[in-house]
């Protein structure tokens, strides 16, 4: 089954972070905000979910409460670094930079008990990658409901996973 490319946005998006030398941190920070938007105030989410900035939910979230983008920013890479803390607690096998980016987003997304419990884990785990990126597929619903922009998030964290962080074009236009 053909993969889609990632969106040209953010694939310019990662292509210019990796030029310049960003690490992991800025890479997830730069995928996950293109997926989670930015609301600067408490808003519930689809799932009903008091949630701020990009994605940011927990006990902290109070509703009319308004941040700043500096505190989102900050929100974010605090919530990014506990998700890549979760992947290194419980993966057992070598990671590309990729697939840390498409699972440190996921754990994000997903929540750690639901990535500690996941087929994608147990896959990832037992050496079945492809197996492992083809169930970022499965994660697209709340409830019995199927989100559009979720397949599509979804579809790019399995890219990513299988394929790597995107590559400058060299000077033929080919990517390298």
């Amino acid at each position: 089954m053909p993969h889609p490319a990632l969106p040209r946005s953010l694939k310019a998006a990662l292509i210019t972070a990796s030029l310049s030398g960003a690490g992991i941190g800025v890479l997830t920070e730069t995928y996950t905000a293109y997926w989670e938007g930015d609301v600067h105030h408490v808003y519930q989410d689809v799932a009903g979910i008091p949630t701020v900035c990009y994605g940011h939910t927990g006990p902290d979230v109070h509703p009319g409460d308004r941040y700043t983008e500096k505190q989102c920013r900050i929100l974010l890479r605090k919530d990014l670094a506990a998700a890549r803390e979760v992947i290194r607690r419980n993966v057992a096998v070598p990671l590309t930079p990729g697939q840390w980016v498409a699972l440190a987003s996921f754990v994000y997304n997903v929540g750690e008990k639901n990535f500690e419990r996941s087929t994608l884990l147990r896959r990832l785990n037992a050496g079945d990658t492809a197996g492992a990126c083809a169930e970022f597929r499965r994660w697209v619903y709340v409830g019995h409901r199927v989100l559009p922009w979720q397949v599509t998030r979804r579809e790019a964290g399995e890219w990513l996973c299988l394929n790597g962080l995107p590559a400058a074009p060299n000077a033929t236009g080919a990517a390298e």
